[in-house]
């Protein structure tokens, strides 16, 4: 078993203020003198900068954000020396160059070390890759394996709760940054309190695999149902259509000069029509003729005799017969009346036979070419036909692409869901299992808070199907500073059952920020509860503190001689008091 310790940090710059370190508690002390203007200020003196120096010897990158950024361009060059186990040597890297670190010759012997080359001088140059695998490797057990698993945690996400940087690191117990997001806090906490942290990356597997079903379609379940619902009904329908067209086209005969026959069909028609019109005509004219010869009849004197006799009058003999001529003349009429109606009605028959056969022979043409036109049809019909098939076909493959797509998306989504559940149970079921290690890193947060505040805070390791939920809870909340008391108590909680760990990093570091606005009696508490842990434990708890936030009568009251811990004090009333032995202008540290 070994840790990783810090002894010593180092600058290639005279100016700057060396610092070492030793187990248990060092305090680096930003002092305000009394030569100090209104307008001097504790920012810019170092005490971050000395958190980022550290940072950057083990790796971090550095952007514009860090302090010593700005120092770029002036070849300025930081070291660590270090101790792990049996091994002390010295980590050195350049902001010249940030892409490769400096090792002296002891650290030969550290994982992962056998192919590096070992200069003349001692000195092994690894890229700065290379040193964070070693480091994750020394302080977390971090394998190759490990590093190449989806989602896995690295030396550089774990390290930043042992090495609080930047005013965004002391917002929550669990997020060491801003920009870390929620499964990047599921797997990191997960490993740390000795949770399954693979559990965290499949949660956020399934999640991945959940945007990809459900984007970017914004619909509801129930919104999905009724569009498949509706969309498998108009498959149907076009199912029916596109085979009654296939049939069509199949069956379709192409009549030569189509046209052509349209327009014999039409004469046919116009003809038969006008012989129709006709035979109605003679039709009415024969019964007319019919009914004048009913109506003609031959003259008769008698008749006529017993009509006057009937009114009292009598026909002289002169008068009898001119009747008589009379009668003889109108009967020769009558007969040629009738004759010439015999004829007429004997013609308009005749001609209504004609007819009668013409239409039958025209029916029958126009039949067969009627035939003709409703068996097949034009090119053109045809090209219509196959056009109407081409369009159902593709509106049909549009709508079978679109079922196929929700009904996958839904069989996703059930995957999905039953996913989660499935590993909510093999995740509760592993908590569980693991309840002797995570429950000492509660048993340790409920120490530390019970001793800062007489009343034991709460932390949550919880599950649910979103993931693990991790939550703290202090009973004084609403005190001054009490959420920050609530990082302490969860970092030092990590660092003292980490030290019980094969590979571990022996070293807790606290900013200023983390003091700021927090009573005086937890100050003190917290600054002796780590004294005393650090020692009995073997670790190094180093705090960055602003010497008007030390509570001077509280630490007299408990017994801690604080004078006795303080490995460096920071000054702002000159320039060579800051830690880099000058302070940048309105920058913040």
């Amino acid at each position: 078993m070994a840790s990783l310790k810090i002894r010593k940090v180092r600058a290639n710059k005279e100016s700057f203020r060396e610092v070492e370190f030793t187990d248990g508690l060092n305090l680096i002390v930003a002092e305000r003198n009394a030569a100090s203007t209104d307008r001097d200020s504790r920012n810019g003196v170092g005490k971050s900068t000395l958190v980022e120096i550290v940072h950057f010897c083990l790796g971090s990158s550095v952007t514009q954000k860090n302090v010593i950024h700005q120092l770029r361009d002036d070849n300025w060059e930081f070291s660590l020396d270090v101790e792990y186990g049996d091994r002390a040597f010295t980590v050195r890297r350049s902001l010249s160059k940030p892409t490769a670190v400096t090792l002296t010759n002891p650290a030969r012997d550290l994982p992962l070390m056998d192919a590096a080359k070992v200069s003349l001088n001692g000195e092994i140059e690894i890229t700065t890759k290379a040193w964070k695998e070693i480091l994750g490797q020394i302080c977390f057990g971090l394998t190759e394996v490990t590093a190449a698993e989806k989602y896995a945690p690295s030396f550089r996400s774990l390290i930043s709760y042992f090495a609080r940087s930047g005013r965004d690191a002391y917002l929550d117990p669990f997020t060491a940054s801003r920009q870390i997001r929620s499964y990047q806090k599921q797997v990191y906490n997960a490993f740390l309190v000795g949770l399954n942290w693979r559990h965290a990356s499949e949660w956020q597997v399934l999640k991945d695999q959940e945007k990809r079903v459900r984007t970017p379609s914004p619909d509801s379940a129930l919104q999905k149902r009724s569009t498949l619902a509706a969309l498998e009904n108009e498959q149907v329908r076009l199912v029916a259509d596109q085979q009654r067209l296939r049939s069509q086209v199949e069956e379709f005969r192409i009549v030569p000069e189509y046209s052509a026959v349209e327009e014999q069909t039409r004469h046919l028609t116009t003809e038969m029509r006008e012989l129709v019109n006709e035979s109605n005509i003679l039709k009415q004219k024969i019964s007319r003729y019919e009914q004048q010869m009913s109506a003609e009849s031959a003259g008769d004197l008698s008749r006529v005799k017993d009509i006057y006799s009937e009114a009292g009058l009598l026909f002289p003999d002169s008068v009898s017969r001119d009747l008589s001529d009379v009668i003889r003349f109108h009967n020769e009429v009558t007969t040629h009346r009738r004759d010439y109606l015999e004829n007429e009605i004997v013609r308009l028959r005749t001609r209504a036979g004609e007819i009668s056969s013409r239409l039958d022979l025209l029916d029958d043409q126009r039949s067969e070419l009627m035939r003709l036109l409703n068996e097949g049809g034009a090119v053109e019909d045809l090209g219509q036909l196959q056009f109407r098939l081409g369009r159902t076909q593709e509106r049909l493959e549009e709508i079978e692409k679109r079922i196929t797509s929700l009904e996958s998306s839904a069989a996703k989504e059930a995957t999905v869901a039953s996913g989660r559940q499935a590993l909510l149970s093999r995740a509760l079921l592993d908590r569980s299992e693991r309840r002797p290690k995570w429950s000492t890193v509660t048993s340790r947060f409920v120490e530390v808070t019970q001793y800062l505040y007489g009343q034991p805070g709460e932390i949550n390791f919880g599950l649910n199907e979103n993931g693990f939920i991790f939550e703290t809870k202090m009973q004084r909340r609403g005190s001054n500073g009490v959420d920050l008391m609530g990082i302490y108590s969860y970092d030092i909680a990590l660092t003292q059952v980490w030290q019980t760990a094969e590979h571990r990093a022996g070293f807790l570091i606290h900013d200023s920020l983390l003091f700021e606005g927090v009573d005086e009696r937890q100050i003190a508490l917290a600054l002796n509860y780590a004294k005393q842990s650090s020692e009995n434990l073997g670790f190094q708890y180093i705090a960055l503190i602003n010497s008007d936030n030390l509570p001077l009568a509280d630490l007299r009251d408990i017994g801690l001689h604080w004078q006795d811990y303080v490995r460096l004090q920071l000054g702002d009333a000159r320039p060579e008091d800051a830690l880099l032995g000058f302070r940048f202008s309105q920058t913040p540290s």
